[in-house]
């Protein structure tokens, strides 16, 4: 009876989702076994993986992978904020050097995590460890802004409660790398130089289209024009709304509004609705 159950509910998702190549008996109920968040996780494992073979080229000086070291803090946002397929996906660059570099949770600004998410836990330091970038985890005193424009404006459209937020919609990051120079400055990917940056590329989207299937998002929003441009490569996209919301980061060119254009662009888009859950 369960599993003719599941055989059901896999055959509803297979309508009302964009299709994709059938799977195994045994692949299915391999899958079933493990909660969402779990299958998640584990692609990003495997990415991780993959990740620590690559040589970094001379440019860079270290990497922080938050996923991994701060994966407590990870694994709860996880447990908690994916729980099942969702609406629609926000999808943000890499770690910022005080946001989920500290946090290991996507525009994770310190004080959104323990106070807004009320997620807490120990954070680990990566292997290598630039004087000027410390990770300090939860008591790290600088505040991520574009974290705290991001999060701040969804708390506010979703009514004061991010699990109302979360009932349809799901952030995450398509790189879990920080990359840094011998000064420490921060070098986002698309500020990587030759085959090291197109493999870096590659392999996360590689990652992120398993991600999207267990996901299965119906409208994804690429935050800034890098993951734009990078997911118009994505086969599940090509299928879904793929849309561009600019990047928070108060560093950008004209981007002292951010907050109010960002709402615009969300209730052009008809967004709001989902992440109010009142679809």
């Amino acid at each position: 009876m369960l599993k003719r159950k599941l055989a059901l509910r896999t055959a509803e998702l297979s309508e009302a989702h964009p299709k994709k190549a059938p799977m195994s008996e045994e692949t299915t109920s391999a899958l079933f076994a493990q909660p969402p968040w779990q299958q998640f996780y584990n692609i990003e494992v495997s990415l991780n993986e993959t990740l620590e073979t690559f040589a970094t080229p001379p440019t860079i000086s270290c990497t922080y992978n938050p996923v991994e070291y701060a994966s407590s803090l990870h694994c709860a946002y996880l447990r908690r904020f994916l729980d099942g397929p969702k609406r629609v996906m926000f999808i943000g660059m890499n770690p910022g050097p005080t946001g989920i570099a500290q946090t290991g949770i996507p525009f994770g600004n310190v004080r959104t995590v323990s106070e807004l998410m009320e997620i807490s836990g120990e954070v680990g330091r990566p292997p290598i460890i630039h004087p000027k970038r410390p990770v300090v985890g939860l008591q790290c005193k600088t505040e991520e802004r574009s974290g705290v424009r991001l999060w701040e404006l969804f708390l506010r459209l979703a009514g004061g409660r991010l699990d109302t937020f979360s009932r349809q919609c799901f952030v995450h990051n398509f790189c879990p790398l920080a990359f840094f120079d011998a000064a420490g400055k921060n070098i986002t990917p698309t500020e990587l130089k030759g085959p090291y940056k197109q493999k870096i590329r590659d392999v996360c989207l590689d990652a992120l289209e398993k991600q999207l299937q267990i996901v299965r998002p119906q409208v994804v929003v690429a935050v800034g024009d890098y993951v734009y441009q990078t997911l118009k490569r994505s086969e599940y996209c090509k299928a879904v709304s793929l849309l561009r919301l600019a990047h928070p980061s108060p560093r950008s060119v004209n981007n002292t509004n951010w907050p109010e254009k960002a709402q615009e662009f969300l209730e052009q888009h008809g967004l709001i609705q989902f992440m109010r859950n009142e679809v």
